[in-house]
């Protein structure tokens, strides 16, 4: 009503001007003839043309109120206005209803192209992986005949590859999450010494080891193949970051009520206090990133995007030369 009322203030001073002049009129004419109007008349023509525009403005934000209430009654799915009660109204609406229906098509246009271009990603990646998994098995099964280092460069080099189509592979699976995750209860040592297991050659490789402090009885509820996806970003970051120093990345886990709190520790480099903040943020590599040239600056936002879609929590400390601690939160657990 106050809305209505706000729009209706023009015409309710053009009412009182024109109803003004009026009585001026009135007033003038009965100065000629030698008769002013007494307080009486001067109300009765204020008070009569008054009620007249109440009902009227009655009349018209019945007529009117559909559109002027908050939250007009519609699906979410669809355009959708009011029968219009004037020509003013349905011209608008039509020319609403035409750019709702040209965004619709343009928007399922954009889906379809986004739909396959996921597509072509995940299945491109699938074909990758064939080279990589037979480059792997010829390097492993000459590696005897090929100098240590090489074979040692190789197998790097192919690992960087292999976590790089990951890295795609899981972006583009984000996108439609919500068709691709199942939760599960599982061991969350089981889980992490599995983790472990596919990161063995690459702790040795970088002389950095990993130390598991987790007890058998510990629990979570998640989904295997995503908390794997971050747990592979964080383990990556650690060896990436420690390498060559002869340190553990510990493992630990303890119980607090119904949350288990994971943390993944290592001893190398750290991160710069002023980067802290941005870590989780899309392309941001910072002055590490700088440094080894190897960073796409999309490994931890993507942990990120996970842990929130799963109901999990991830949180990063570090000091510059001790090293960088990841804590993963899982809510609403209990023991074996």
């Amino acid at each position: 009503m106050k809305a209505y009322l706000k729009d209706q203030v023009p015409f309710i001073l053009f009412f009182y001007s024109q109803l003004i002049l009026v009585i001026f009129v009135a007033q003038l004419y009965s100065l000629n003839v030698n008769q002013p109007m007494n307080a009486g008349t001067l109300l009765y023509l204020i008070i009569l043309p008054t009620c007249f525009l109440i009902v009227y403005l009655v009349i018209r934000y019945r007529k009117f109120r559909v559109y002027y209430i908050e939250e007009m009654k519609g699906s979410d799915e669809h355009a959708w206005l009011p029968e219009p009660p004037n020509e003013l109204l349905r011209r608008l609406k039509n020319h609403y209803e035409k750019q709702y229906e040209s965004y619709q098509t343009e928007l399922e246009k954009h889906d379809v192209r986004k739909n396959r271009e996921l597509t072509f990603i995940q299945q491109w990646v699938h074909q990758m992986k064939t080279p990589i998994s037979v480059m792997n098995l010829t390097l492993q099964k000459d590696r005897a005949s090929l100098p240590a280092s090489t074979s040692e460069s190789m197998a790097e080099e192919l690992d960087k590859l292999e976590r790089g189509l990951e890295l795609v592979l899981y972006q583009s699976r984000l996108q439609q999450f919500d068709r691709d995750f199942h939760v599960e209860k599982f061991s969350l040592r089981q889980l992490v010494m599995e983790h472990i297991q596919d990161f063995k050659s690459s702790f040795i490789r970088n002389h950095t080891y990993p130390d598991v402090q987790i007890k058998e009885d510990y629990v979570v509820y998640t989904d295997r193949k995503w908390i794997s996806f971050v747990l592979n970003q964080i383990t990556a970051n650690a060896i990436k970051y420690a390498t060559q120093t002869d340190t553990k990345v510990r493992y630990e886990a303890k119980m607090d009520g119904s949350e288990l709190y994971l943390t993944i520790t290592d001893e190398g480099v750290g991160i710069p206090k002023q980067d802290l903040p941005r870590v989780f943020d899309p392309f941001f590599t910072g002055q590490n990133g700088r440094t080894f040239r190897e960073s796409t600056g999309m490994g931890l936002f993507l942990a990120k995007e996970v842990c929130e879609s799963l109901g999990h929590t991830i949180q990063v400390t570090s000091e510059t030369g001790e090293g960088t601690r990841v804590m993963l939160t899982f809510r609403n657990l209990t023991t074996m």
